[in-house]
């Protein structure tokens, strides 16, 4: 190796992260993706990026529950996920559901 050049570290030092830590940053991802979601200064877009955000992560979580041997967090349906929203945005959420289902429908 010449004098210059540093030699490379392997990417991998130290003991990879365990599933119990792993599982608890995905919560804690969760829960500031949750409060990040309660800001009113929020457009419609940033709140749906949000909420994108936080099904990827749950998504994650699932498979970190399952690798552990755990059962996965509950799967809650669209309607218990609109129930817990403000109306203006459940409304959107329903009327983009519909025009959605008669697209899929009208395809087939």
């Amino acid at each position: 190796m010449l004098a210059h050049m540093p030699k490379r570290k392997p990417k991998h030092q130290g003991k990879p992260a365990s599933l119990d830590k792993l599982i608890a940053i995905e919560w804690d991802i969760i829960k500031d993706l949750k409060k990040m979601l309660q800001d009113p200064k929020l457009s419609v877009a940033e709140k749906v990026h949000i909420s994108n955000s936080i099904a990827y992560h749950a998504a994650c979580l699932n498979k970190l529950l399952i690798q552990k041997g755990l059962s996965p967090t509950d799967d809650a349906t669209l309607g218990d996920f609109i129930r817990n929203i403000a109306p203006r945005y459940a409304r959107r959420i329903r009327v983009a559901y519909r025009e959605w289902k008669r697209k899929l429908l009208s395809t087939r």
